[in-house]
């Protein structure tokens, strides 16, 4: 809704610009302000206090204020009532604008209103307002949530039949709709497209068509467009290298991704928590927990902020692997850091410890938990 929040405020400012400079704009523009920052900080009903004391303060007729108030109410998923805010304007002989209906077709997108989403195009011809790009973004976003890449690419048509530029975003939605239908050589033209349209597509464009050639098990491809990211000179981001790390450890190889991390280290690329836990998490379910150690100690070194959360992933997947000594480890690591165990970490290492008939471990883990009232007497 980042873009929708734009558009109220561009709609705000060049509404009070167009206004006489005098002292009504700017109560105008300094009301509007007001009433934004309500909405945004998700204070509803302050804000529609607020409203409803300006419209019977001499600004009745103001739809960018009915506009602001429309958004507030679909941000917080209360659809119905900015349906009422919208009849309020039509009985008040208030024109409606584009912005006014992009709320509300967002607003039934939300809540998996779709028909009546699409038949408010409908609506707006009835009002001499032609659809802008958010307009058409926004409905072909639900259509490819719904997987209905048919009715997204008619879209898309009317939008070039119409002559209504699409922007980056709108590219970016119709390539994600075609990628979950795994249409990625589709995906690929539209890249084309874009670059030929003049238009630059960003990191979240590339992060969306990289993850499915991961997906695919297509790695050549994946990497073919983390070098053409390069290229074009757009940074690849955090995300970027998440999709890499996660789709070789998933889909791929191990070492691989393994070697992918020592060489983004080696450049100084900042790496973020779930690179690392990624390929500790894998290493550790196939039974391989050399490198999980190495990686978890050089996140400790880093400064990550390590959870019971994390200790009872790696813990778990070795237990899984009947690794006791291993396990044993990492949960002594754990105490180490001041992170006391709870029952299901200890349940996973019991069973473990009894499947390997080491009754020893199983006794001073026992006693352990009872003495630490992890378990009761």
């Amino acid at each position: 809704m980042a873009s929708a929040n734009k558009e109220k405020l561009k709609e705000l400012y060049n509404y009070t610009m167009k206004c006489a400079q005098g002292e009504s704009s700017q109560t105008l523009f300094t009301h509007g302000g007001i009433l934004l920052g309500l909405c945004e900080k998700r204070m509803i009903s302050e804000a529609r206090k607020y409203f409803d004391s300006l419209i019977v303060s001499g600004f009745s007729q103001e739809i960018v204020l009915y506009n602001i108030m429309v958004n507030g109410y679909v941000k917080l998923g209360c659809i119905e009532e900015a349906v009422k805010l919208y009849k309020l304007i039509i009985e008040k002989g208030i024109n409606p604008t584009i912005v006014t209906f992009n709320s509300l077709i967002y607003g039934f997108c939300k809540n998996g209103k779709l028909a009546q989403a699409r038949q408010i195009l409908d609506t707006i011809k009835l009002h001499r307002l032609e659809p802008s790009a958010v307009t058409y973004t926004t409905l072909m976003d639900a259509y490819s949530e719904e997987g209905n890449i048919c009715c997204m690419l008619e879209l898309l048509q009317d939008m070039k039949e119409k002559a209504i530029g699409p922007n980056h975003v709108t590219y970016t939605v119709i390539i994600k709709g075609l990628c979950k239908q795994r249409k990625l050589q589709e995906s690929l033209q539209l890249l084309k497209d874009m670059y030929a349209r003049g238009l630059t597509p960003d990191q979240i464009t590339y992060n969306i068509i990289i993850q499915s050639f991961c997906k695919a098990r297509d790695f050549t491809k994946a990497f073919q467009l983390f070098e053409e990211m390069l290229l074009h000179n757009l940074q690849p981001t955090s995300v970027t290298y998440n999709v890499l790390i996660n789709g070789l450890c998933v889909y791929g190889d191990l070492i691989d991704a393994y070697r992918l991390l020592v060489s983004l280290q080696k450049q100084n690329v900042t790496l973020t928590k779930f690179a690392y836990t990624t390929i500790i998490k894998g290493h550790s379910a196939k039974g391989d927990p050399q490198i999980s150690v190495v990686l978890f100690h050089q996140m400790m070194e880093r400064g990550f902020q390590i959870t019971i959360r994390d200790y009872s992933a790696i813990i778990n997947r070795l237990c899984k692997r009947f690794l006791t000594s291993e396990a044993k480890y990492f949960y002594s690591l754990m105490l180490s850091s001041g992170i006391s165990p709870d029952p299901e970490i200890c349940i996973m290492m019991l069973n473990s410890f009894c499947h390997k008939g080491d009754l020893n471990s199983f006794s001073e883990l026992l006693a352990e938990m009872i003495k630490s009232g992890v378990l009761p007497e």
